[in-house]
């Protein structure tokens, strides 16, 4: 069963044996595994996905759904199931269809959106039993002729390609009820268009139409147009035509008035003309007698015509973002009337009239310049959500306290000092914003409103909260952001089911230890505070995700604590402290899966960092880098890395600018080979350089001293005094000797070594010659 254009219409039969499932499930071999190829999102590694895991089967019904699986091909054993009727394979990788869909003659619904098809298979309109196809969110540049084959068709999307036209042959689909073409780049309809009779929802948003095609007019049965964001200035003559039509939708064109024709549509119940440039209200809109829905919001009127308000049945009116300046006293009549959006305008007075709609539900009256309410506002007892945000108003409302339905209350951005008692009769509120006014108290009747779950009191100059505010049990969101608060209390800490919690931007040096009692907090944002040391109270929050600590405005900390590790921290935000690296503690973070830590001092990574391979997001944005740690590109999920602005040579920036982890790894592996190359060299020169000062030092006395230091085999010591006998050669006997040892010791024999050898024997101002060669060789390879 389906559902179309809220009818609901049987494909077959509806009564069907038991004994038919059975047989279906018969075609699949015993102990059968089948396997598609899946795209892991790394390396398209061939997994195994058991396709009949994912078949359902109710009466003859047999649905196979492959949805979000990754895959790159069809499974070829999904055309094995002949009597398959619906086959879901959206949200995947799948660049074609194979000509196999075409053993599928049972097919009654095919869903592709969501791939990256670029051409749709012929075998695809050979389905001629396809009563739903979806083929939204791809690249297809075409629908080829052969769309004519399917004449079943009753629902047809095309929503988000690349269609710049519709061939003629869409007007053989004469069962079709509802074409989607939304997101493409259509400038106009085929003629043959008026032949699908039965249509009954057409879409069209989103394209680059400047006319609708008249042939669309004599669709006399459709009842859902919508052409909002193309480039239409007028409707033609016939869309009078549209006898049914129940929802129209213009929003976002180039309109200049309401087309006349629209305010013929007498059975019009949804109209939607925002984001144009309408500059009056015709007063035809009165015969529009059974609209419900209006939508005006983003335009250029200054008034609400009388006529307006003859519509009656009219339940939703949007005028934000115009230049009107009154309320007439007529909006009385809309009795219906339950949702009104009057926000951004001119309106500096709220007339009792509006209290008499006592069906609204809804009420936006935000970025006004209203300073007061009638006390007749206890009368909109049914009102659930009052928006009246960036305006003047100095007090709350009188009488607010009578809607005791009302749920979300916006009043940011006022002049609001305190709230009176009469606040606490909002017995059912969940929502209030009081942010960007101008309280420097806490008022605490906010803590007897007991089912208060999302609380901001932002940008004022609070500088306490009161112990009462452990009572608001149910609290789940609390901003208290940029004010002057200096303490974080152990009542605030009583808030157990409190999920997100923001005190950036005031006073705090410390966060106490019953911050662990908080086992929902899993968002917290401590940044601009005048922490001394970085509170690592924080890592005992048992379910913590989130934690930004941006000092930009505040106490910049050069040291994040070892015992990061034990926190549950998934998301961590560090940028703009004076960090001159991350703890090596940061590879126990299981949770761990974005660092931001731009704008700090660091000059190395720990190599521990390598350890996290669950590690998504790094920005290290304006540090001072000059390399990367050996086994970087073992973070092989890495998918964000951001390290612009720092002096990198290892490796350079034009490597590490795609992000890719494997050409950073390998650079930086070979880089190191050839630093070690180099290295061993240097050193392997400078060792040279040194024996050759050191046959210069000693006297035979003193070389035979040192070769017994050096632990010389005493035939080797006698081999070299008789090779190379006599004073003048004493320096060769020397130069021998040491490169004797040097051979004997192997990789023992280095500089460090030689040095500490001479130390011990006592042959300090050599001793201290050779430091010297090495302190100076240093300075001169850096």
């Amino acid at each position: 069963m389906t559902e179309m254009n809220g009818e609901t219409e049987p494909y077959t039969e509806t009564q069907v044996m038991i004994e038919t499932e059975n047989k279906i499930l018969e075609q699949v071999p015993k102990n059968t595994e089948f396997i598609a190829v899946v795209d892991d999102g790394e390396e398209n590694d061939r997994n195994q996905l058991n396709v009949k895991e994912h078949l359902h089967v109710q009466g003859k019904y047999v649905t196979l759904d492959l949805s979000c699986c990754g895959i790159m091909k069809v499974p070829v054993e999904t055309f094995e199931y002949e009597n398959l009727t619906t086959l879901y394979l959206q949200d995947n990788n799948l660049c074609g269809i194979p000509d196999d869909l075409i053993s599928l003659q049972n097919l009654e619904t095919l869903v592709l959106a969501k791939n990256k098809i670029k051409v749709l298979s012929r075998t695809v309109y050979l389905l001629d039993k396809l009563v739903q196809l979806d083929i939204s969110d791809n690249d297809i540049e075409e629908i080829l002729p052969d769309v004519a084959g399917l004449e079943s068709l009753r629902e047809f999307r095309v929503n988000g390609n690349r269609l710049d036209e519709i061939p003629s042959q869409i007007g053989y689909l004469r069962k079709l009820r509802i074409l989607t073409l939304n997101d493409n780049r259509l400038k106009d309809l085929p003629k043959s268009v008026s032949n699908l009779e039965n249509l009954k929802i057409l879409s069209l948003d989103g394209n680059s139409l400047e006319f609708l095609s008249p042939e669309i007019c004599r669709i006399d049965g459709l009842k859902q147009l919508t052409l909002s964001g193309n480039q239409i200035t007028n409707l033609p003559r016939d869309t009078e035509n549209f006898l049914a039509l129940e929802k129209l939708n213009l929003d976002d064109n180039d309109f200049e008035f309401i087309p006349i024709q629209v305010l013929w549509l007498e059975n019009l119940a949804e109209l939607a003309l925002s984001g144009n440039r309408l500059k009056e209200i015709q007063p035809e809109i009165g015969q529009l007698k059974n609209l419900t829905i209006l939508g005006l919001n983003s335009n250029d009127l200054e008034e609400i015509p009388e006529e307006l308000f003859q519509l009656q049945r009219l339940e939703v009116i949007g005028l934000e973002n115009n230049k009107i300046t009154v309320i007439p006293d007529s909006i009385a009549k809309l009795y219906d009337l339950r949702e009104l959006y009057l926000g951004d305008n001119r309106i500096k007075e709220v007339p009792e009239n509006l209290c008499w709609c006592s069906q609204l539900e809804v009420l936006s009256l935000l970025k006004n310049d209203l300073s007061s309410f009638p006390i007749e506002i206890e009368n909109l007892r049914k009102l659930h959500t009052l928006v009246l945000s960036n305006n003047h108003f100095k007090t709350i409302p009188d009488a607010i306290g009578s809607l005791v339905h009302l749920e979300i209350l916006s009043a940011d951005g006022n002049e609001l000092e305190t709230l009176a008692d009469d606040v606490k009769g909002l017995i059912r509120l969940r929502q209030l914003n009081l942010n960007n006014n101008k309280f420097s108290i806490f008022p605490k009747v906010i803590c007897e409103l007991k089912l208060l779950e999302v609380l901001d009191i932002s940008n004022n100059s609070v500088e306490f909260l009161p112990p009462v505010i452990s009572q608001l049990e149910r609290l789940v969101v609390l901003k208290l952001n940029q004010n002057h608060i200096k303490s974080f209390d152990n009542d605030l800490c009583a808030l157990k089911e409190l999920q997100v919690l923001d005190m950036s931007t005031n006073l705090l040096q410390e966060v106490p230890e019953t911050v662990a009692d908080m086992e929902n907090l899993n968002d917290l944002d401590l940044s601009n505070n005048l922490f001394i040391e970085f509170p690592k109270t924080v890592f005992s929050i048992p379910n913590l995700e989130r934690l930004k600590f941006d000092q930009e405005n505040g106490n910049q900390l050069p040291i994040i604590p070892d015992e990061i590790e034990f926190s549950s921290i998934s998301y961590l935000i560090l940028s703009r402290n004076s960090l001159r690296t991350l703890p090596n503690t940061i590879s126990g973070m299981r949770n761990i899966k974005s660092i931001i830590a731009d704008h700090n001092d660091i000059h190395t990574l720990p190599k521990t960092i390598c350890d996290i391979p669950q590690l998504q997001v790094l920005h290290l944005n304006d540090n001072c880098l000059t390399s990367l740690p050996e086994n970087f590109d073992n973070l092989s999920k890495l998918k964000d890395l951001r390290i612009h602005n720092n002096p990198l040579k290892t490796p350079p920036m034009d490597v590490c600018v795609s992000g890719v982890m494997q050409p950073i790894g390998r650079f930086i592996r070979r880089a190191l080979e050839r630093e070690d190359f180099f290295i061993n060299k240097f050193e392997e020169l400078l060792l040279m350089k040194m024996i050759n000062v050191i046959k210069t030092y000693l006297n035979k006395n003193e070389l035979r001293y040192l070769m017994k230091k050096f632990r010389f085999p005493e035939e080797k010591m006698a081999e070299l005094e008789q090779t190379y006998y006599g004073k003048d050669k004493l320096q060769d006997r020397v130069y021998h000797a040491m490169l004797f040892w040097k051979e004997f010791k192997g990789p023992l024999a280095n500089i460090e070594e030689l040095i500490r050898v001479f130390h011990v024997i006592g042959y300090d101002d050599l001793c201290l010659k050779l430091r010297a060669m090495k302190i100076y060789a240093q300075r001169l390879r850096l």
